[in-house]
């Protein structure tokens, strides 16, 4: 029996064999507990005897990417100038298209674009002109192309809590010098023409000292109740021109009246008349507050030039009555006074350019007169036609050349204070709406499309308006 007995252990160990494979393979096919808690590490273990060969494994599939996550190019460095400029001109380009096809807003929008891809260059310069022109067509004030860096200090609010916060400025004083000289005129012409009525002989002895004497009460009083209404320099300036050139117009037609033996008496009443009714016409024009002192300079410019130039025209003309002299003069402060008030709020004038206009007007006017002492014949009238011929193309000639001197002063300043500024100013037409009322234009040809695309043909405006 040693063959048994010696094969018993043999079938043992098959046995012990077997059963430890199976062990090993249920084993590695057991999943891992992914909730399980770590186990601290241990010493590496002996490698294992290599297990019977077996097929390997098969890779794991990956799964399917969203259309939308598929991988794309590398994008450029976002510092290329180059590919930012290329960018911006092909926004540019495809903007211009919509423009033309009048898709404004998407046009504006894809301008905007370009700017914000490259705020330099010439597609950046492309692109703010046309966002001007879509904002036009739009009807919507420029927008800012860039944005704005704010530059204001930081302060500790818990700093400065016992000041007082500035308060806004209220209306512009008038200048009591300009109050008090427009009054003294007006109050010493209505003075001497009350005083004119004292002596019938001689009217001058009561009209002269009664003149001074409400001039100049009226110089020192006056002028605080322009301070009391609250009204600026250009309301007493339209107010004060107003009575002036009243006044004027009212003594020249006194003189007209009366072909012969025109007195003192009868002037200076026709003149407190004119002045009157011209002062009535300036209060409504003041309470108005739409000229400047500019514009109310440039107004007195045109009418002293038609007045003087009327006398001139009267030298040429040679008529049988004196009285044609004071009519031609009417006419020509009714021309001046008209023109200006329909050029002065379209113009840049102010006091300073108009003062140097009407001196080279005056000085241009009056040289000729000159040539009068030299050529003066009392046998003829030649010498006059001439020199009053000479003297008005002097006057025009000379109020342009100091209209073209004095092109580049005061650029912009002729500005009504709390009004609009030039660049809220209506666009071109021959009636005008702004905040401030209705204005009267001219004219003017316009291109159909400026600075874009030139196209062929013009547009005539006929009324413009902004708020």
């Amino acid at each position: 029996m040693p063959a048994a007995s010696g094969g018993t252990p043999y079938v043992m160990r098959c046995r012990v064999l077997i059963g430890m494979l199976v062990l090993s393979t249920s084993a590695y096919a057991q999943p891992l507990d992914p909730y399980a808690p770590a186990k601290p590490a241990q010493p590496p273990a002996p490698a294992p005897a290599p297990a019977p060969s077996k097929a390997p494994a098969p890779a794991p599939t990956p799964a399917p990417m969203p259309p939308g996550d598929a991988p794309q190019s590398p994008t450029p460095p976002p510092g290329d100038p180059v590919l930012a400029e290329q960018v911006a001109q092909a926004l540019v380009m495809r903007a211009q298209e919509l423009y033309d096809a009048k898709v404004y807003v998407d046009a504006k929008q894809l301008a905007v674009e370009a700017l914000v891809r490259n705020p330099r260059g010439t597609a950046a310069d492309q692109a703010r002109v046309l966002i001007k022109a879509i904002n036009q067509q739009l009807g919507i004030k420029d927008e800012p192309t860039e944005p704005k860096v704010d530059l204001t200090p930081i302060q500790d609010p818990a700093e400065g809590k016992d000041k007082i916060p500035p308060q806004p400025e209220g209306p512009q004083r008038p200048s009591r010098l300009t109050a008090g000289v427009h009054s003294a005129l007006y109050a010493g012409l209505i003075g001497a023409t009350i005083g004119s009525f004292f002596d019938d002989d001689q009217p001058a002895a009561g009209a002269v000292p009664v003149g001074i004497a409400t001039g100049l009460a009226a110089g020192a009083f006056v002028p605080r109740v322009f301070d009391r209404i609250h009204w600026n320099d250009a309301q007493v300036r339209t107010l004060g021109a107003a009575t002036v050139w009243g006044g004027m117009v009212g003594g020249l037609f006194g003189d007209i009246g009366k072909t012969q033996d025109t007195s003192g008496r009868q002037v200076l009443v026709s003149a407190s008349v004119g002045a009157t009714l011209g002062g009535a016409a300036g209060f409504w024009l003041a309470r108005q507050d739409k000229f400047t002192t500019g514009d109310i300079a440039l107004i007195d410019t045109l009418a002293g030039i038609g007045a003087v130039g009327g006398f001139s025209v009267g030298l040429l003309m040679q008529p049988v009555e004196t009285e044609a002299f004071s009519l031609n003069s009417v006419f020509g402060i009714a021309g001046g006074v008209v023109v200006g008030m329909i050029a002065a709020p379209q113009t840049n004038t102010t006091s300073r350019r108009m003062l140097r206009v009407a001196g080279i007007s005056a000085a241009a006017g009056g040289l000729p007169f000159l040539l009068y002492a030299g050529i003066h014949d009392p046998g003829t009238t030649a010498d006059e036609r001439i020199t009053g011929l000479l003297s008005s193309i002097g006057l025009v000639g000379g109020a342009w050349l100091g209209f073209r001197l004095t092109r580049n002063i005061d650029r912009e300043k002729d500005v009504q204070p709390n009004k609009h500024k030039p660049e809220d100013n209506p666009p071109l037409a021959l009636v005008s709406r702004d905040a401030n009322g209705w204005t009267l234009g001219t004219l003017t040809l316009q291109p159909l499309s400026r600075q874009l695309a030139p196209q062929r043909g013009f547009a005539v405006p006929l009324v413009g308006a902004s708020w």
